[in-house]
């Protein structure tokens, strides 16, 4: 065996791996809909493939060092002249420094194309809502049954009740979470239960988590509005807006949060 070509293979193995998990998690929902949800992927949740990713990435630095290692010499080579002087800023580096300098610029202060590639990457996490759905309020899977009964103005004896009539073990003071992977089902799924149950329309109930990241068309449907008439309730308040304008943005702009604008257009969290 050489370690010399373990190393090589290790690397590229683990690249593959690497790289896909890192286009699962680019384009997974975000992590507040992924707990809500228990989100899978062929059969790994979007925690398990930031575990592969985070594992990967060991063997990928230690393969990438001794990578250096056995091939000190023309890494080194790179940077020399004709001459077969060390200079350290050749063309090629002078290049590849670029490179390295345009993508951490363009990235941390939101330039085209690297924007564009950030806000395709958001938007494909957030288009998972329509189809799964928020919790009510933040981190609402963390809650016990007991609170999250509270904070909906359940009734804890009924909410008791008709988990019961589902064969769904639980003790109050345990997670929504906690309860719903113990059952096999998703925290969305006991919630969705439970609001049918108790005759909670889900029209009715205006999650106002997340909104930050939709654009004010979309608030606007989430809030039940029509565009132009969101717009003109921005307008009032002293904020201009456009459909396709973040809805945090507009807020941050005015230093606000989307829910002190939420708040200030009467809207209860």
């Amino acid at each position: 065996m050489s370690l010399k070509k373990i190393t090589s293979l290790s690397m590229l193995l683990s690249m593959l791996v690497m790289t896909y998990t890192g286009i699962i998690l680019f384009i997974s929902p975000h992590g507040r809909i992924a707990n809500w949800t228990n989100w899978e992927l062929l059969g790994l949740s979007k925690e398990q493939y930031a575990q592969l990713h985070s594992t990967f990435m060991v063997i990928f630095i230690l393969g990438a060092t001794l990578h250096v290692y056995y091939n000190f010499k023309p890494i080194t080579s790179y940077l020399k002249n004709k001459s077969k002087e060390f200079v350290f800023l050749t063309k090629d580096m002078l290049v590849a420094s670029i490179l390295f300098v345009l993508f951490i610029f363009g990235t941390l202060y939101g330039i085209s194309p690297f924007s564009n590639f950030l806000n395709f990457g958001d938007d494909f996490k957030s288009s998972w809502e329509k189809d799964y759905g928020t919790a009510p309020y933040f981190h609402a899977e963390l809650s016990s049954i007991k609170s999250f009964s509270k904070k909906l103005s359940y009734d804890l004896e009924k909410v008791e009740e008709i988990l019961n009539s589902y064969n769904i073990k639980f003790k109050t003071e345990q997670t929504l979470s906690f309860v719903a992977k113990t059952n096999g089902v998703s925290p969305n799924f006991i919630y969705k239960l439970l609001q049918k149950n108790l005759q909670k329309a889900v029209n009715h109930d205006i999650p106002l988590t997340g909104l930050g990241k939709k654009t004010i068309k979309e608030v606007a449907s989430t809030l039940n509005l029509k565009s132009e008439e969101f717009i003109v309730k921005l307008r009032a308040i002293g904020l201009d807006a456009k459909e396709e304008d973040k809805f945090r943005k507009v807020a941050e702009e005015n230093d606000l949060g989307p829910i002190d604008v939420l708040k200030k257009l009467g809207f209860k969290k």
